[in-house]
């Protein structure tokens, strides 16, 4: 009777036979080098340690590339120190044991050592070291451009993401329907979503944001140039730490169609330093803080985990500060914050800026006086706010 093995059972043994093969080798050179270390009379423990450190440093490449072939797996090397070193403590703990305890030769104690390292050894390389790599979600993207009246920007805008690196989706959506916005979304193939209702900006982000069907989700404002690798850089980010709520960038300062930055940027990545750190930026006190001297991130460079997050994520009464509050909200939810220290978004600073209405009529001030009672007791707020209106300055300069 014969027995067919299949591909994979072949292919398994076929990999056991190697690994023994480097197996015999390397504890080869490990004995010998041992024994040769003891000829010139090297206490057998610092003997051990030297072979095993010598035998040993070779194996982990023989045995990433020709017993479990993965030339291009570079993720695992802290693992394989994890093995190597515990493995190294296993066996002098073994060694120190059979020959001080039970008075075994340490000319043929090493011999017994094998029986126990070796399988332990081989099964964790064999299942954690050299094991399957766990793939990546690949995640899904979506820009929404909220365009708004007659933006002489609106073109500009569309063309800095279609020119991504990484093609995404982009939609459109508008509460303020014209044949200007629906000539450049006719011309840029882009479909075009109409909200009925009273133009209002929460109602209308929520309206965008609701429509993507994507895990992520960045509100593309109608006046801002994007880089080319944005989404790129963003969804990579969001593969790598899945368990984030949004990603954001720094920024240049857009004058008169002039790249700069401006000294309220510098100040926000002061704020934001900590978090530069992806370990902090999962604590809910990194994030807070971060918040805490005035809004620290810059509204159109952020992507949303929206399959984390869910629908409807902008909640608050705020009009100027819905974006503040919308981030102070998730900061103190459980979710890391990814931030990118390098501009990915041109932020333009102009006369019909929202921003600079909002300064104009004093609604800012109003707004701002709300986020910071968030954080911190009214008498601070007041002290925190007579060095916080110096910031408004960037558009007083625009008047």
């Amino acid at each position: 009777m014969v027995i067919r093995l299949s591909k994979k059972i072949k292919q398994n043994v076929k990999q056991f036979i190697k690994f023994g093969i480097v197996g015999v080798f390397n504890t080869c050179n490990s004995l010998l080098i041992y024994y040769l270390l003891l000829f010139f009379h090297v206490h057998y423990i610092v003997s051990n340690i030297i072979a095993y450190f010598a035998s040993t440093f070779l194996s982990y490449f023989i045995n990433k590339k020709w017993v479990f072939k993965k030339d291009k797996q570079t993720s695992r090397v802290f693992q394989y120190y994890v093995v190597y070193i515990s493995s190294f403590v296993l066996n002098n703990l073994l060694l120190s044991f059979q020959v001080e305890m039970l008075g075994i030769s340490d000319k043929i104690a090493p011999l017994f050592v094998l029986i126990v390292t070796v399988p332990y050894n081989y099964l964790l390389s064999r299942f954690w070291v050299f094991g399957k790599e766990k793939k990546k979600k690949k995640m899904t993207h979506t820009f929404v451009v909220c365009a708004y009246k007659e933006s002489e920007f609106l073109e500009e805008n569309v063309k800095s993401l279609i020119n991504q690196t990484l093609k995404t989706n982009i939609i459109m959506t508008t509460s303020t329907p014209n044949k200007h916005i629906e000539k450049i979304a006719k011309k840029y193939h882009i479909k075009l979503y109409v909200k009925k209702t009273k133009s209002d900006i929460c109602d209308d982000w929520n309206f965008g944001y609701n429509l993507a069907k994507t895990d992520l989700v960045t509100i593309a404002h109608q006046d801002d140039v994007y880089e080319p690798n944005y989404a790129e850089t963003v969804i990579n980010l969001f593969e790598n730490y899945p368990d984030a709520t949004i990603s954001y960038s720094d920024y240049y300062a857009l004058k008169h169609g002039q790249k700069t930055s401006d000294r309220n940027s510098k100040i926000k990545k002061i704020l934001k330093f900590p978090l530069r750190s992806r370990f902090l930026a999962k604590f809910r006190f990194f994030k807070v803080s971060s918040l805490a001297f005035g809004n620290s991130i810059n509204c159109p460079s952020v992507t949303y985990h929206k399959k984390k997050i869910g629908e409807n994520v902008f909640t608050s009464k705020l009009k100027f500060g819905l974006d503040w509050d919308t981030f102070l909200k998730l900061a103190r939810q459980k979710g890391r914050f990814l931030y990118i220290p390098k501009p990915l978004i041109s932020y333009r600073i102009h006369e019909e800026a929202t921003t600079k209405q909002f300064i104009l009529d004093h609604r800012r001030v109003t707004e701002d006086k709300i986020m910071f009672d968030k954080v911190w007791p009214h008498w601070i707020t007041n002290l925190i706010m007579k060095f916080y209106v110096k910031s408004y300055d960037t558009y007083e300069e625009e008047k």
